[in-house]
């Protein structure tokens, strides 16, 4: 089902197709996201109405979801399902408090204390997508570390099904975790409303959350009118594996992975040939009893492969290089080899890890870094909701120490007014 390369004796073309991957270009859709975003900035409400009914076939009289809706939505969840809701988002606060940053004071001479400290940031828009299938998961793994945050204002945007409806999960999870401000738009109009306001919905300092193309695009356009997490395309996964792997759980993965979107990656890399094989082998038995075969054909024939190489550093510079958003490591010692990476969003170790329970059930953060954005961008975590400042107490003893210092650079730079400012303290 998966092509096989040998890494060593890969075309440069074929390598670097692969780790170029979907890379999301935003270029095609700017010109629309721009109108999209001029027409919420102009017509407010009735904008984003207009766009609702256009992109998303609905016609919404009201898109602030109220108390009865929310009840409704308890009416119609299963118990067992609230159950376990209501224990991931436990494992999840488990996980994500341990993140929250102290203040740092560091006296580093007699005299000068120096520090940080952190506050949170005070209103946060969460973008859970939506419409088309309902993703509970996605809104309590962004609002959980918001919420340890302490953030003041927490505003949840979601796109409507054809019903002019949210998820009934999605709304008994911000209920659970006391979400108030919740309206059911998606797509530009809901970035645009978040940065920029309209009668409806007060602004935001940042958006979080990931979405398709356009979504991206107006994030990533409305930057500096607010913040945002990071870029994000299609799912992938990066699978680092041996002969002590289990072919049959590394198949299942890989199948998991391009199950999201016919964009999706999935890539193996493995030692042995006979390994491949096998997996390639395991991959055409579990095809045929899965859902969502068009797009997992598609996935697996555009940006998933299978490469195999003889040799450890060839193998750790790839996963380096491709710096996935997940990083199985199905190898015999995976903690020796974890210490060798450098560039991954969330990292799975041994043959019991798959990248379903980081999803769905262990606590870690999903909301990751894609299209080897795990070079420079974290998964979204407690620091995402908060903002630093620093602070330094300086005695007139410390002052003393440090005049020779601003003395001498500032004459460099020719800021006089700067040494003045320090001299002037000092002068009895």
């Amino acid at each position: 089902m998966l092509k096989i390369f040998d890494l060593e004796e890969m075309s440069q073309e074929n390598l670097d197709f692969l780790i170029k991957r979907s890379t999301v270009d935003i270029e095609s859709v700017k010109g629309k996201v721009k109108s999209i975003i001029n027409g919420v900035k102009n017509y407010g409400d009735h904008g984003i109405k207009k766009y609702t009914e256009e992109f998303d076939k609905v016609k919404l009289n009201s898109f602030k979801v109220t108390r009865e809706e929310i009840d409704d939505a308890w009416d119609n969840t299963n118990g067992k399902l609230v159950n376990q809701m209501r224990k991931q988002i436990e494992y999840s606060k488990k996980f994500h408090e341990k993140q929250l940053r102290k203040e740092l004071k560091i006296e580093i001479e007699k005299g000068i204390i120096l520090g940080e400290r952190y506050t949170p940031i005070e209103s946060v828009g969460l973008y859970v997508p939506g419409g088309k299938a309902a993703y509970p998961t996605v809104l309590q793994i962004l609002a959980v570390p918001a919420i340890i945050a302490n953030v003041p204002r927490i505003v949840i945007c979601t796109p409507p099904n054809k019903d002019g409806k949210i998820s009934d999960s999605v709304l008994v999870v911000a209920d659970i975790l006391g979400i108030k401000e919740i309206f059911k738009i998606g797509g530009v109009q809901a970035i645009a409303a978040l940065a920029i306001g309209t009668e409806t919905i007060e602004p935001v300092k940042k958006v979080v959350g990931p979405g398709n193309i356009y979504v991206n695009c107006a994030k990533i356009m409305l930057y500096g009118k607010i913040d945002i997490d990071m870029p994000a395309g299609p799912s992938e996964v990066l699978i680092v594996s041996d002969s002590s792997a289990n072919p049959t759980f590394v198949a299942a993965d890989i199948l998991a992975r391009c199950e999201h979107d016919e964009n999706a990656s999935a890539i193996l890399i493995t030692d042995s040939k006979y390994f491949a094989i096998s997996v390639n082998r395991e991959i055409k038995k579990q095809f045929n009893n899965l859902k969502r075969k068009e797009i997992i054909k598609k996935s697996l024939t555009k940006y998933s492969a299978i490469l195999v190489s003889s040799k450890l550093e060839e193998i750790i510079n790839f996963a380096n290089e491709y710096a996935p958003e997940h990083l199985q490591l199905m190898v015999e010692k995976p903690w020796d080899i974890l210490t060798r990476i450098k560039n991954a969003g969330s990292i799975f170790l041994g043959n019991y890890s798959p990248v379903a329970i980081g999803d769905y059930a262990s606590g870690t953060n999903h909301v990751l870094p894609t299209g080897q954005y795990a070079k420079m961008f974290s998964p979204v975590g407690v620091e995402t909701f908060q903002k630093k400042s620093e602070f330094q107490f300086i005695t007139k003893e410390g002052i003393e120490k440090l005049e020779p210092i601003v003395r001498e650079i500032s004459a460099v730079e020719g800021l006089d007014g700067h040494y003045n400012s320090v001299k002037v303290r000092l002068n009895k």
